[in-house]
C-alpha cells in the first residue's frame, strides 16, 4: 500500500463523535465475519426519547453534509445556501435525505470514516435525483484503506427497510454495476470534499478513474424504522438510564441479527462476502420524524 494511506484519513472527518453521542445512544452491536449490526437509542431527557433535541442537531449538522467545513465557516448563511441545494418533498415521507444526513453522521461520527463528495453539490436542478449510492466515504475501515458506498432507508417496515436496502447496494455488484460505479467514481472525482488535504483530493482523483483498485468496498446501512411499541416503554415512570436499559432490552427482543442474517439468505447470499455495517434507529413514528425534519431544514415550506 502506497505511503499516503499510512496518514490518518480521520483527521479529515467533520462529527465530533462525543457531542454526537449526546444525542445518539449506542443500543447494541453484533459482528460476525463481515457483517456488523449496531443499534442506536435517540437519548432521552426526564423519561422521554428527545427527538426535539435530535432533529435540532441534524438540523445543524446539515450545512456539513452539503458542504465542507471551510465552506460552511466562510458562507454569511450556510444554512440558506443548504437549503437551495434541494427543493422539499411535498411529502416528507418520500425524502431520502433525512436518512442519508443521518448515515453520513454515523459513517463519519462513529466509524472515522470521512465523506469525500457531497453529492448534494452535484445537483445542477434542486429537484434533480441523483442516482446512485446514499453516500461515498473514504477512510481506513479495519486496518485497511476503504472505499464505502453508503445505503440509507427510511421505512415504516423493519424487515423491508432491510431487504430494500439489501436490493439498493446489491446493485453495486450485480449486471451493469461496473458502468455505474466508474460513472458514479468519475463524477466524485470532480467533486471532492475540501474536507481533505490537496494531496488526498489528488490521490482520490487519481484512484476514482483508475482502472485498478487498491483499496476494499465496504457498504454502511443505516435504516430507520417504525417501532410503535417505544411509545409503550415511555409510559412508566422511568429514569433516563433506566429507559435506555428497557429500549436496550427491547431491541434485543427484535433480534435485528436474525432479520439481517433471513435477508442475507437466498437472493442476497452472495453480499455475505462484502463487509457490510448496518446502524439501526427504532423510531415511534417514522413520517412524523420526517415531518418535522421537513420543518427543521425547511421552516418555510410549513403552514403555521
Amino acid at each position: 500500500m502506497e505511503k499516503e494511506f499510512d496518514d490518518p484519513w480521520a483527521e479529515h472527518t467533520v462529527i465530533d463523535g462525543e457531542e454526537l453521542a449526546d444525542y445518539l445512544q449506542e443500543g447494541s452491536q453484533w459482528q460476525d465475519k463481515k457483517i456488523r449490526v449496531d443499534s442506536y437509542i435517540i437519548k432521552p431527557n426526564h423519561g422521554i426519547l428527545d427527538y426535539t433535541s435530535f432533529i435540532q442537531y441534524l438540523g445543524r449538522k446539515y450545512p456539513y453534509f452539503a458542504f465542507s467545513e471551510d465552506e460552511v465557516k466562510e458562507f454569511d448563511r450556510p444554512m440558506h445556501r443548504a437549503q437551495k441545494l434541494s427543493d422539499y418533498k411535498d411529502d416528507a415521507r418520500y425524502d431520502g435525505k433525512w436518512g442519508e444526513l443521518i448515515l453520513f453522521l454515523l459513517v463519519d461520527g462513529v466509524l472515522d470514516i470521512p465523506m469525500v463528495s457531497h453529492k448534494l453539490g452535484w445537483k445542477q436542478n434542486p429537484v434533480d435525483q441523483i442516482k446512485g449510492s446514499d453516500g461515498l466515504f473514504f477512510g481506513e475501515f479495519e486496518g485497511n484503506p476503504s472505499l464505502a458506498i453508503g445505503e440509507a432507508k427510511m421505512y415504516g417496515n423493519l424487515s423491508g427497510g432491510v431487504e430494500e436496502a439489501l436490493d439498493s447496494t446489491d446493485r453495486f455488484h450485480g449486471s451493469g454495476s461496473q458502468t455505474r460505479n466508474q460513472h458514479e467514481l468519475a463524477v466524485a472525482a470532480g467533486n471532492i470534499s475540501k474536507n481533505l488535504s490537496p494531496e488526498k483530493i489528488e490521490r482520490l482523483a487519481s484512484l476514482f478513474t483508475s482502472q485498478e483498485r487498491d483499496y476494499q468496498i465496504i457498504h454502511p446501512i443505516f435504516v430507520g424504522y417504525d417501532d410503535p411499541d417505544l411509545g409503550e416503554l415511555q409510559t412508566e415512570p422511568l429514569s433516563d438510564r433506566e429507559l435506555i436499559e428497557r429500549v436496550r432490552e427491547h431491541i434485543t427482543e427484535t433480534d435485528l441479527v436474525s432479520i439481517v442474517e433471513r435477508k442475507l439468505e437466498d437472493e442476497y447470499s452472495h453480499l455475505r462476502k462484502h463487509r457490510l455495517v448496518f446502524f439501526f434507529l427504532p423510531l415511534e413514528n417514522k413520517n412524523q420524524f420526517s415531518e418535522n425534519m421537513k420543518e427543521e431544514i425547511y421552516p418555510h415550506s410549513t403552514n403555521h
